[in-house]
């Protein structure tokens, strides 16, 4: 039996399965992490281990940059469609949230930043997350390197075996756990996990719903390292590799960007109410292109939550430019 999203609440108690999977919050440094404009020897965790040292796919891990693309006359007034539809319309296929990372305040945020999106693999922050929080931070070299799988290249297979590596080897446990962790930092409506949670009552929780408001969130808590291990995922972050045409495009190239993308077509659930068709009786699909960014501009580090459907790789580096210019740009002005 697959439950309706809005019924999830009558199942909190999922919260606890994994509690003691959990990491001891009172080890927690809480002070925010740095930016590579600031680091000379960003890549190199206090563990010790230089991430720069890991291969994705041949290559070792470097900084992640913007791409300086023209932001022309043109793509502004685009944006501005975009702006105003998201700003004004309830439930729009475009949502955002941009924030000041250091102190917590949200600068901008569409009418709808808590609506949930099917998350695609933005999700897979939530997982690498919850495996280095259960870790306390220790993360030997076998899953650092699936870690910078999933997270710079977003290979699948990493992404599956990390979510089984903790549940100890049971895929179930795993997102169990993962859902624990969302839960136990404040994100209550996000579903961080892949696929179908099933229940000690057998009932099955759909995964990888994300929100925006959730999203940024997530960042700032990693950035000032409210979880254990948050150090790894800041820092693997920033060596992404596919936001070239999406929220990268647009960015100034002076600008050190971490984060992660999302893409996918196709079938799924409505997050918001679980149907699998539309009222007009379509099977429910979307088409979504996401991307959450970080970056340091003029000594403040920042935040972009990024979620669209029915929309292309060009929809979020709109999104991204425009509010760089808009909000972020006019807060130093």
């Amino acid at each position: 039996m697959k439950l309706s999203i809005l019924m999830i609440s009558l199942f909190s108690s999922l919260t606890l399965f994994a509690t003691t999977a959990l990491a001891n919050s009172d080890n927690l440094n809480n002070t925010p992490l740095p930016s590579p404009g600031d680091d000379a020897n960003f890549l190199k965790l206090s563990t010790g281990e230089n991430l720069s040292k890991l291969r994705v796919r041949g290559r070792g891990l470097s900084l992640t940059r913007g791409g300086g693309g023209t932001f022309s006359k043109k793509r502004e007034a685009s944006f501005s469609k975009l702006y105003d539809e998201g700003k004004n319309t309830p439930e729009a296929p475009f949502q955002w949230v941009v924030m000041n990372l250091d102190t917590g305040k949200i600068l901008d945020q569409s009418k709808s930043a808590n609506m949930k999106m099917f998350g695609a693999s933005v999700s897979k922050i939530f997982v690498g997350a919850a495996y280095v929080h259960t870790q306390e931070g220790k993360v030997d070299q076998k899953h650092l390197q699936k870690l910078a799988n999933m997270l710079v290249v977003s290979s699948n297979p990493a992404w599956l075996q990390l979510q089984k590596d903790i549940g100890n080897g049971n895929a179930n446990e795993g997102r169990k756990t993962i859902h624990a962790f969302t839960q136990s930092m404040g994100y209550e409506r996000t579903r961080g996990f892949q696929n179908y949670l099933k229940t000690e009552h057998n009932e099955e929780i759909h995964g990888n719903e994300l929100t925006a408001k959730e999203l940024a969130a997530f960042l700032y808590d990693t950035y000032w390292q409210k979880y254990a291990g948050a150090e790894v995922m800041w820092k693997l972050m920033h060596t992404l590799r596919t936001g070239g045409s999406k929220a990268n495009k647009y960015l100034p190239s002076n600008l050190y960007l971490g984060g992660k993308t999302g893409t996918y077509s196709g079938s799924t659930v409505d997050p918001e109410t679980g149907a699998d068709h539309f009222p007009n009786g379509k099977k429910y699909s979307v088409q979504v292109r996401h991307q959450v960014v970080v970056f340091n501009y003029k000594g403040t580090q920042y935040a972009l939550a990024l979620l669209t459907n029915k929309a292309s790789n060009e929809h979020v580096s709109l999104l991204a430019a425009g509010l760089f210019n808009k909000i972020i740009k006019k807060e130093h002005s």
